[in-house]
Formats: structure tokens, sequence, C-alpha cells
């Protein structure tokens, strides 16, 4: 794996830490994972949605008996609706096994989406993707910084020297030496030796532009799920309405992302005789409750005004 590909796991790694904690699930069957509820709406393949089904015999594995309730990545077939959208449901688990209904509206299935777009959040791996291009830069950058001489010299003998001369120099010895005998008589002749260079130490100021453009990148993605995150040259002087207008701003996608969920759970709900809830976990929930105090609307996602 080269190391570009290792900044770019580590910043994906983050941003799906970010998303899959975004939602917060209640009284799931012991069968469902909210991890991969998030996985496959979120960052499914793009013609992929979820299936919420429950398994047969053919299906059952230990710990997940015949009539389980389970889901997995789905895809839609080649029926069409009115709108064009296909009706067939493809249901594939992670272990081989696929599903077809001849229906999306059959009681036995329940298909959902990551929005109200039907989308996944492609941008984890763009941004991601900038982000390690990001980092190699700034890796790159600083070795180029480095102050690395070279240095030709006329033979062997002289080239033990320097490399001599240098280790010395890492453990704080001083050495000295002359050559060509008493440097031609004093004549201060140093014939044989030459220095060039390869680096630039003066670009380490270059260094504080990338590195905010790193912050930059992260904080548009972070603001863009519903994290507003302020740049501190600029924090001091925002006023209440900047501030008003990003949060509510930064409400928009989650709480598309929220609406399509509870649409889900509901249709969940109705068909398999389940209780689930879903809401946004804390951190975005103390958004929604920042930016209703705020504006004063109490009821900005679809709850149940606060009672005073």
């Amino acid at each position: 794996m080269s190391i570009l590909d290792r900044y770019k796991e580590v910043h994906k790694d983050e941003l799906e830490i970010l998303h899959y904690s975004m939602f917060d699930y209640n009284n799931l069957p012991d069968t469902v994972d909210p991890l991969y509820i998030e996985k496959y709406l979120q960052s499914g393949d793009p013609d992929s949605f979820i299936a919420w089904w429950r398994i047969s015999e053919r299906e059952a594995t230990p710990g997940f008996p015949a009539g389980s309730l389970i889901v997995s990545s789905a895809t839609l077939g080649d029926v069409l609706n009115p709108y064009g959208e296909g009706t067939e449901v493809i249901a594939v688990t992670q272990n081989g096994y696929d599903k077809r209904f001849s229906s999306r509206y059959d009681d036995n299935v329940v298909v959902g989406f990551n929005n109200t777009i039907k989308k996944i959040c492609v941008d984890i791996n763009v941004d991601a993707e900038t982000l390690s291009e990001i980092d190699l830069s700034i890796l790159y950058l600083i070795h180029y910084t480095r102050l690395y001489p070279i240095f030709r010299v006329a033979d062997e003998k002289m080239r033990e020297k320097i490399l001599t001369a240098f280790k010395n120099m890492e453990v704080g010895k001083p050495l000295t030496f002359i050559d060509q005998p008493l440097l031609e008589e004093l004549g201060l002749e140093t014939k044989g030796i030459s220095i060039d260079t390869i680096t630039n130490p003066d670009l380490s100021r270059i260094i504080q532009y990338i590195t905010k453009l790193r912050e930059d990148v992260k904080r548009w993605h972070f603001t863009k799920y519903g994290q507003t995150i302020n740049s501190s040259s600029k924090l001091a002087q925002e006023t209440v309405d900047e501030v008003n207008g990003a949060v509510s701003a930064s409400l928009i996608i989650p709480l598309s992302m929220l609406k399509a969920r509870r649409d889900m759970i509901d249709e969940v709900n109705r068909k398999f005789g389940t209780d689930i809830t879903v809401d946004l976990s804390g951190a975005w929930r103390a958004e929604v409750t920042r930016y209703e105090d705020i504006s004063g609307e109490p009821d900005i996602d679809g709850t149940e005004p606060k009672t005073q």
C-alpha cells in the first residue's frame, strides 16, 4: 500500500466515524446491526440501497435463525413504477445469499434510502482523496525544506572525510582536517570540494497555507453534515445572525437524512411489527437544539415541540 493510499484510508476512516455516528437507533432486533444500516445507506454502491427482510432456512446461520429480521444491500430491478423507479428488489447479504422480491411494496420487504434524493454520501471518498493529496504535499514539502547539501569531491578519501565530519556533527564532536598539504602552503586553495543543494528551506513558510487548506476541506465537510466548525480567525468576529445562518445551513443535509430514516423505520414497524425509533445522536441533537434556541423555531426536525 502506497503512502497516498494509507493517507486516504486514515481520512476515510475518520469521515466514516463522523457519518456512522449521526443517528441513534432504539429497539432494534439483535440481528440488526446499526453500523451496517449506515454503511449500506451512506457508503454502498451508488446504485444500491438498503433492504429489510426476514431470512429463511436457506439463509439461516448460527445466531441468525430462520425468521430473523436483517438488513442488507439491495438494488432495484427493471420493472418501473410511473416515476421511472425500479420496483423489483434484489437483496444481497455479505455472506453470499441473495433474495428477490417482485415488488418493493411487498409486505415482506422494506427499502430504505440515505436521504430524500436517494443518494449515498459520495463525498466521503472524494474528500478523503483530497485530504490524502494535501497530506502528501505537506510531507514532500517538509522533505524539500530540509537543508540537504550535495558535496562533490575529487576522490574517495575526501568523501570519507566529509562523511566523518557529518557523523561527528550529529553527536556534537568538532572535526578539522587539512589536505593538499597545508592547503597549498596556506594559499587556502580548496579545490576538490564544491557544494550544491536540491532543497529550499525558505519554502517552509508555504506549509502553513497548505495546512490551512487541509483544515478548510475538513471543516467544509463537517459543516456540510451538521457540525459547524468555525475558523479560529473568524470566531471572535461572528455575529448572532452569522452563527444562526451557519447552523441552519449545516442542518439541511442531516435533516434530509433523518427524514429518510424515519420514513424507512415507520414502514419497517408497520410491516414487521417492530417498535424501532431513530433520531439524531447527541452531537447533532445539540446542534438542532442550538438552532431552535437561536431561531425561536421549536420543531425544525418534525418532532413534538419541547414542553416548558
